[in-house]
């Protein structure tokens, strides 16, 4: 449980009458702070309605503290002397402080003006990220549990620390930049396997919590908030390892009875049920993602065993003419000679275990080797649609004699130059979609180039909460599709828009089935996964992208 805290400007006032009363905000909704984080820079605001609804769902007492000493508790809502609501404002706290020693001690600082800020302590339950600039953030905390609130000095460290706004050391926060409209995961029961990895890793992360309490601790041995904080902690993490036990106990159960029956490896029982097909969906998905180029490709239905697809060579613009005349009206030619030729072709992989080791290894063999075949399958066809020559592949960019090449010196440099041309031969209706791809020998070349201000070219920007190299303002994919760049005649890169310029007929995607019952496993004793895909791709539009290669050593 990752406990934070956030010191605030506020002004709390006093009571005339002689009682110990307070009041004062606590903190302002939908203000941003100041810049926080180190390395990770953002800013955040607690959304309205989040402290309305962590009063109201909260579980435990919420105490108003002094300085976040969990014994010296000022009021609490346990006996109605800490009133919290959230208005249109933000937090809102009214207290009547116990006149303990402390209690009289701190209202006096109140009064006096020496304890002028309030703080608060929570853990955040949901919340969301947005970038508004290279390297900066926005968080919005959706969802919170309130622990407590507090009245401190002037804070020990500066806000732009993350000590400062941490009871724990909390050095990165860990930034998701949520996509506008988030997808909805079916709900189902998850596997054990898959719960038992997950709480191996929260127990992780709660040991390295701890860690950082106690490193904390002993710098500032009188802040006993820490020791509140600490034994919580230390509570959580037993709950986990019991947890963790009954998940282990849970499988050693299911395998001693799994052993006891006969294994039905049929392709059937698995890929036939809904669950295997969620599940192989996943798999193909995850590793379709590994290939841009082939996500981007323009995707068609493949009908029969050859389809014509027509490929586009011209971009007249249209223009004005007199109404009634069509014979000025600009026209696109159409001819039989600018379409190509599509043929089915099946690219496959497959990898086979006996049943044996399906037995006896205690892993999920068959997911394994479904994600590894269909990744090799999703990166030939990748590298098909790069180099592939016709004939045992696709129609490649390279070996389409349409597609505008532009040439490079090898001599242990890119040149600039020449990186300039390539992306000058693209049309610039495309260049909106356009991406650099690269092989990585070349890239690394072209990560050394600077300019005259001695600042290199590629700059790294982050594009949908991922850190993406680019080059004149265009991402950079990083292939090895493409040659080194080492030798005369080699393709190293390729600068263009692929969904414009590449289409993808396709007579059945990336699909993966298990084989049990053909004679070979039969007589082998072993299961068999294979994954395969079947179309043709081609070059349908070569104005969309262009390719440079090696010319003069």
């Amino acid at each position: 449980m990752e406990m934070e805290l956030r010191v605030n400007s506020a002004q709390l006032t006093g009571n005339e009458d002689g009682t110990l009363k307070v009041s004062g905000y606590v903190n302002k909704t939908e203000q941003l702070s100041q810049v926080l984080g180190v390395t990770k820079r953002f800013k955040e605001k607690i959304a309205r309605g989040a402290f309305a609804r962590a009063i109201k769902q909260a579980g435990r007492d919420i105490d108003f503290l002094s300085e976040h000493k969990a014994d010296k508790i000022l009021s609490s809502t346990r006996n109605g002397s800490l009133n919290l609501q959230e208005d249109e404002q933000g937090l809102y706290m009214e207290a009547t402080i116990t006149p303990t020693s402390w209690g009289k001690d701190a209202y006096e600082l109140i009064n006096s003006g020496i304890f002028r800020n309030m703080s608060f302590g929570f853990r955040t339950i949901k919340d969301s990220w947005k970038s508004i600039e290279s390297n900066l953030y926005e968080r919005t905390i959706e969802e919170l549990e309130l622990f407590e609130v507090s009245v401190v000095k002037d804070p020990a460290y500066s806000q732009s620390t993350i000590a400062a706004r941490s009871i724990e050391l909390i050095e990165e926060p860990e930034i998701h930049v949520q996509k506008e409209v988030e997808e909805k995961v079916e709900e189902r029961e998850i596997p054990l396997d898959t719960r038992e990895a997950s709480l191996k890793l929260d127990i992780q992360k709660s040991e390295g919590t701890i860690r950082s309490i106690e490193r904390m601790s002993k710098l500032s041995p009188e802040n006993e908030g820490f020791v509140f904080t600490l034994e919580r902690e230390k509570q959580k993490l037993e709950g986990l390892k019991s947890e963790l036990e009954d998940i282990k106990n849970q499988m050693e159960e299911l395998k001693m009875t799994k052993q006891t029956e006969e294994r039905d490896l049929q392709k059937t029982d698995y890929n036939g049920s809904i669950l295997g097909e969620q599940v192989d969906k996943q798999i193909i998905e995850k590793a379709e993602s590994t290939s841009s180029a082939y996500l981007k490709a323009r995707k068609i239905p493949f009908t029969g065993h050859t389809m014509k697809v027509a490929v586009e060579t011209e971009h007249e613009d249209a223009a004005f003419v007199d109404e009634g005349d069509f014979d000025s009206v600009p026209e696109i030619g159409l001819k039989l000679d600018n379409f190509g030729t599509l043929k089915k072709k099946r690219v496959g992989l497959s990898m086979s275990f006996s049943k044996q080791l399906m037995f006896d290894s205690g892993a999920d063999l068959s997911g394994y080797a479904k994600e590894k075949i269909a990744k090799r399958v999703v990166k030939t066809i990748e590298k098909s649609i790069f180099t592939g020559n016709g004939t045992n592949g696709f129609n490649g960019i390279v070996h389409d004699e349409n597609v505008t090449h532009f040439g490079f010196a090898n001599d242990g440099n890119a040149d600039l130059f020449s990186l300039r041309g390539l992306y000058s031969k693209v049309h610039e209706d495309f260049l909106s979609n356009s991406s650099w791809y690269m092989s990585r020998p070349f890239f690394e070349r072209v990560s050394t180039l600077r300019n005259d201000d001695n600042e290199y070219h590629i700059k790294n920007v982050v594009i949908d909460g991922k850190i993406t190299p680019t080059l004149f303002g265009f991402p950079i994919e990083i292939t090895n599709a493409l040659d080194d760049g080492n030798e005369l005649g080699q393709y190293p890169v390729v600068f263009g828009s692929i969904e414009d310029a590449y289409t993808l007929g396709v007579l059945k995607g990336v699909n993966i089935q298990q084989i049990t019952n053909d004679s070979v496993h039969v007589l082998r004793g072993s299961v068999g996964f294979v994954a395969d895909f079947y179309g043709d791709g081609q070059v349908t539009n070569p104005s969309a992208i262009a390719k440079g290669y090696v010319d003069a050593m």
